[in-house]
């Protein structure tokens, strides 16, 4: 892992940040004592849905009743003024 002092970050961060992003992990220093890592950023991506544990959950809450409350289809017919 290679180190920089606060100063270089204060002077290349640019750079720097370039090295990050290409994978690079890099600890900043000063006066010779870690006080941060700079590390790529993971992608947040998309986690995976788990639908059967959502129809379960439903069933488990609700019974075989369908959930309370107005239907989406009638809210929006009544935002847009449609009878």
């Amino acid at each position: 892992m290679a180190t920089v002092s606060v100063r270089e970050v204060q002077h290349n961060l640019a750079s720097i940040l370039r090295r990050v992003e290409a994978g690079e992990e890099i600890e900043v220093c000063r006066r010779h004592t870690p006080v941060a890592r700079l590390v790529p950023a993971t992608p947040a991506g998309r986690t995976a849905m788990d639908w059967d544990g959502l129809a379960a959950w439903r069933k488990a809450t609700w019974g075989g009743r369908g959930t309370p409350g107005t239907a989406v289809e009638l809210l929006v017919a009544e935002g847009r003024g449609e009878p």
